[in-house]
């Protein structure tokens, strides 16, 4: 039986502060840095994906930064191959592979590995992209109601893809995947979730969407869309906002305030997810219910079918200098 790769896990919502905390554990774990956000794994993708500088990195390794051209299509198995093969490079190494970012969907494939879905002819795809987006979550909420409550209806991609799977396989996605979860594990984790009380973060999400705009978003997205053409990357937070600007749609003055808004929506949903994702997954979680923690609260269950859950966090307060004493302990 092969031993799984063991690391450690930096998430949390956008502008919750990953990166920074990354740095910090990194140097004190002896680590290296495993990107896990989409949108950094392209080059010239830089302001509008908060991808820290060589300067802001320190002196700590990354890995996955700026490795595919805006014009790659990557997928999950694409990314998944690609870390695998830095974590198992860093390991070699004697170091700690710290995954850092807050792609929810790319964690998930590194520690659960991909399910064997079949691709999804040509005629099948086109026949899905011709219904509305109300049309494909109806058909999808009545072939597997379990997968669509998990899925925003806004979320095209994840939707379109799930009833691909409906019509080629004939099974539901939520037991194909729920099979799977019988596979050899190749990674483990200890997953560290930032969690900051709503005002605050939605306080450093404005900050960092008026930095993005003064530092040189606009001027970065149009060298890209001049350059690529209209990649999906620039239809992601941020770079979507300034394209927009750009074709005459947005004004100047509104532009932070409008990444910021679509920002705070994405948060929610981030929270939503590290939420639900423990107990759908069966990790242990700490703090348990017998041990001391204090209740983050302030995030509203997103979408509005959710709003029975739990709005509210149960976490541990550390001081940097704890945490990363907690870390070494439990990684022995």
């Amino acid at each position: 039986m092969t031993i799984p790769y063991k690391t450690v896990a930096v998430c949390g919502p956008t502008a919750a502060g990953k990166s920074a905390l990354s740095i910090s554990l990194a140097r004190a774990l002896a680590a290296e840095v495993v990107n896990v956000d989409s949108v950094q794994l392209y080059k010239g993708f830089d302001i509008g994906s908060a991808k820290l500088t060589e300067r802001e990195r320190g002196g700590v390794s990354h890995h996955l930064l700026d490795i595919f051209e805006p014009t790659t299509p990557v997928n999950v198995a694409l990314f998944r191959a690609a870390a695998l093969d830095a974590i198992s490079n860093i390991s070699a190494r004697g170091k700690i592979p710290l995954l850092v970012g807050g792609s929810g969907m790319y964690l998930t494939v590194l520690l659960h590995g991909l399910a064997d879905v079949p691709a999804t002819p040509v005629e099948i795809r086109e026949a899905i992209a011709m219904l509305s987006p109300e049309g494909r979550y109806a058909e999808l909420s009545v072939a597997d109601p379990q997968t669509a409550e998990r899925l925003n209806p806004g979320d095209l991609q994840r939707v379109s893809r799930a009833l691909e799977i409906v019509r080629v396989t004939g099974k539901k996605p939520s037991e194909l995947f729920a099979q799977h979860n019988f596979a050899p594990v190749e990674v483990v984790s200890l997953v560290l979730v930032i969690c900051r009380p709503r005002d605050e973060l939605y306080k450093r999400i404005e900050a960092r969407s008026a930095l993005m705009v003064e530092g040189g978003l606009v001027e970065e997205s149009r060298n890209l869309l001049e350059r690529y053409g209209e990649v999906s990357a620039l239809n992601t937070l941020g770079y979507k906002q300034a394209c927009d600007l750009l074709k005459g749609k947005l004004e100047l003055k509104n532009l932070a305030a409008e990444i910021s808004l679509h920002t705070r929506r994405f948060a929610k949903r981030q929270m939503t997810y590290w939420r639900n994702e423990p107990l759908k997954r069966g990790w242990l979680v700490r703090p348990g219910p017998q041990e001391l923690a204090q209740e983050v609260t302030g995030f509203e269950s997103f979408p509005a079918r959710a709003q029975s859950r739990i709005k509210s966090f149960r976490t541990f307060a550390l001081t940097p200098a704890a945490l990363e004493q907690a870390v070494k302990q439990r990684l022995e």
